[in-house]
């Protein structure tokens, strides 16, 4: 059904629609987003998994970021009509400053479509292992967002701004790359139409990547959620300086949901015990091609205004590459290749129990969770740490120091830019849900909610790995028990254990068993 205040941009364009397993159908109109989604930058993500190496683990996991972004268009246009009518409901048409709805929604349904176009083979992977290890990489080419701003930029500038003469779109391309962009807009319109994208606490991007993924992982159990009750029961909230989004408490359990939803994802699919060892296995082939592939050169190559060299890196053209070294056989790189592509086997197996750091253990845990999260020099000391007393039980058993991988990941339901405090002026709040009620025409701001004091579930999850060669079954309880005491010991968390068994003790010697024979019904 068309959204009467937004008839006027659905009836200036035709429109078509793709078969979607995540909404059904997924429409599009011919006169603008065809062309765009018919553009190099958005082709070639059909090309590139969404997943990276999920798919050796879960074999249904092989969606594309092509998929992804049709549904964060889809997604982000449903979620912008619903607040834009909002704005102009609860506060005036004045408070699109100028802009047209037409062309707000537009580039915020664009925004979406091109989030992801900056994306290189294996995604996040190729971020993890090229442009986050070299401190020579331009800022503006630093990660896959910038990426994307700059190929947007430099490729669809010229199509942009014909569609804003056209079709009466006014300020289309300018209000895109605000969106897209590294900035944070002075506009507040523009800055609610950043928040559906990105930078909030349940953007379209994340939505749609927890029930695609959880989909095609058949996972459906973890990442299920109800975006519409998410969406549709979040208020634009306006007054003075203030900008915020906020969401009713009707929608308090959903909103817990979504974030356990995410940590379990995470923990389950994202960073799957498996999955880590491929992505070890991946970062070693990846640093071995890059002397033939030359990967860095291909980066700084967009601000050369020659994008053609970095476009071709896709998984399809990567995976040709290390196909063909892995059935010939090629030399080093063919032995890692058919250990990933064939054999299915990589260098690193799991050893033991992980050890699960939690939230729920307290501030004490929290403290740490967050150092691992921001200070690299920590998180590297604590592994060394935990390595060395590994080895102190494995070597009479003739385990070398370089058989031995202690994996540390950290799992947060909000980004973790937003964690850190003051990255946007807001400190601390960055943290806090705003939560509100709708009363008549009027929306009034409620609460405060500090999500680390209400359960924000934070982990960071201890694993280790031996090499395959070496594993032996003994090893597993060895593991578990020292891996748990040296963490304990290393990060003063030993105490926690006794003080809940300490709890326990006092409940249970309280109560008299004859009364609770009574009282409890089977």
């Amino acid at each position: 059904m068309v959204n009467e205040e937004f008839r006027g941009y659905y009836h200036r364009f035709s429109w078509k629609e793709i078969s979607d397993p995540i909404y059904g159908y997924v429409y599009f109109n011919r006169e603008v987003e065809e062309h765009v989604i018919n553009h190099v930058l958005i082709q070639r993500l059909r090309y590139i998994m969404q997943l990276q190496t999920a798919h050796l683990v879960y074999p249904g996991a092989v969606h594309t970021r092509f998929q992804h972004s049709l549904g964060v268009m889809h997604l982000a246009g449903l979620m912008a009509e619903d607040l834009l009518s909002k704005i102009i409901n609860y506060y005036g048409e004045e408070y699109l400053e100028g802009y047209s709805r037409a062309s707000l929604l537009q580039a915020v349904r664009l925004a979406g479509l091109l989030h992801d176009a900056g994306h290189a083979c294996f995604g996040h992977a190729f971020e993890e292992i090229v442009l986050f290890s070299r401190s020579d990489l331009p800022e503006e080419i630093a990660n896959h967002e910038r990426i994307g701003y700059v190929l947007v930029k430099n490729m669809l500038e010229d199509m942009l701004t014909r569609f804003e003469r056209n079709y009466g779109l006014d300020h289309l391309y300018e209000i895109l790359l605000k969106i897209l962009g590294s900035e944070r807009p002075r506009e507040r319109i523009i800055t609610f139409m950043r928040w559906i994208v990105k930078e909030s606490l349940y953007p379209a991007d994340i939505l749609d990547f927890l029930r695609r993924d959880s989909y095609y992982t058949g996972t459906h159990e973890y990442g299920y959620i109800d975006y519409q009750r998410l969406y549709k029961n979040t208020y634009p909230y306006i007054e003075e300086d203030k900008t915020l989004l906020l969401l009713d408490r009707n929608a308090w359990g959903e909103f817990r949901a979504y974030l356990y939803a995410k940590a379990n994802m995470y923990e389950h699919v994202y960073l799957h015990s498996v999955n880590r060892a491929f992505d070890k296995l991946l970062k070693e082939i990846i640093e071995k091609l890059d002397e033939e592939i030359n990967f860095v050169e291909r980066v700084k190559d967009i601000l050369r205004n020659k994008p053609e060299s970095y476009l071709l890196l896709t998984d399809a053209y990567m995976y040709s590459i290390m196909l063909d070294k892995a059935i010939r056989g090629d030399g080093e790189v063919g032995v890692l290749t058919r250990k990933l592509l064939i054999e299915r086997k990589p260098e690193w197996k799991r050893v033991g129990r992980e050890y699960i750091l939690a939230s729920y253990k307290g501030p004490v845990a929290i403290h740490h969770i967050l150092k691992f999260i921001f200070n690299r020099d920590y998180r590297v000391k604590v592994r060394r740490a935990l390595e060395e007393k590994l080895m102190d039980k494995l070597k009479s058993r003739g385990v070398e120091p370089e058989d031995i991988w202690v994996d540390v990941v950290n799992i947060s339901p909000v980004p973790e830019s937003m964690l850190l405090p003051g990255k946007t002026g807001e400190g601390v709040k960055m943290l806090t849900l705003f939560m509100g009620k709708r009363k008549g025409t009027r929306i009034v701001r409620d609460q405060e909610v500090m999500l680390i004091r209400e359960g924000l579930p934070l982990m960071t999850i201890f694993r280790t790995y031996i090499r395959r060669g070496l594993h032996r079954l003994e090893y597993e309880a060895i593991v578990s028990e020292t891996l748990t005491q040296a963490i304990e010991e290393e990060l003063r968390m030993s105490g926690y254990d006794k003080e809940y068994e300490r709890i326990l003790e006092e409940i249970y010697s309280d109560v008299s068993s004859e009364e609770f024979k009574r009282k409890v019904t089977k």
